[in-house]
C-alpha cells in the first residue's frame, strides 16, 4: 500500500493525533514514517531590520534559536513516542519554512507515497488571510493526502 508517509507535527494534541493516524496507516502497510516539523527560521534581514530600527530593543538571537530549537526538540520526542508505540520505522526532520511547503518539499525529495495532514479547524477570517496548511498541501502535493479531521478524531 504505502511506502513512505510524511506527517506533520508541531506538538500539539491535535498533530499528536495526526501523527498517531499516520503511525497506525504505516504499521497496516509497512512503511517508514517520516515525521516533520516546520518552523520558520529568523533571517538575517529579520535581524538586521530589528538591529537598525531606532530605539529597537536588542534582541538576543543565540536565546531565540534555542528556544526554537528547544521546540523543535519537543515537537519530534512527542511524535516519536506515539510511533514508538506503533511499532514503527521513523525518520525526523526539521525544517526551516512554511509548513505546507516544507511538508510537500519532503514528500517531494523522498518520493512519498502519503502525507497526512489535519484539519485544525480554521473557519474564521485567520483561514482567509493565513489559509489552511491543509488546503494547500491538498492542492498541491506531488502525492496523495490524507486529512484527518482533529475536531472529531483529535
Amino acid at each position: 500500500m504505502y511506502k513512505s508517509i510524511v506527517v506533520g507535527t508541531n506538538g500539539t494534541d491535535k498533530d499528536l493525533a495526526v501523527v498517531g493516524h499516520a503511525a497506525e496507516l504505516a504499521k497496516i502497510s509497512g512503511a517508514t514514517l517520516h515525521i516533520a516539523h516546520g518552523f520558520k527560521p529568523v533571517t538575517s534581514i529579520a535581524a538586521g531590520i530589528a538591529d537598525s530600527a531606532p530605539g529597537a530593543a536588542s534582541i538576543d538571537f543565540e536565546a531565540l534559536d534555542e528556544a526554537i530549537e528547544a521546540e523543535n526538540e519537543t515537537a519530534i520526542a512527542s511524535a516519536r513516542a506515539i510511533a514508538s508505540e506503533a511499532g514503527v520505522p521513523v525518520t525526523e526532520h526539521s525544517l526551516g519554512g512554511e509548513p505546507a511547503d516544507v511538508l510537500m518539499e519532503l514528500a517531494r525529495d523522498l518520493s512519498a507515497d502519503l502525507i497526512v495532514v489535519g484539519n485544525h479547524g480554521m473557519h474564521t477570517k485567520k483561514r482567509f488571510f493565513q489559509g489552511s496548511v491543509a488546503n494547500r498541501v491538498v492542492h498541491h502535493a506531488a502525492c496523495s493526502v490524507l486529512v484527518v479531521d482533529v475536531e472529531t478524531h483529535g
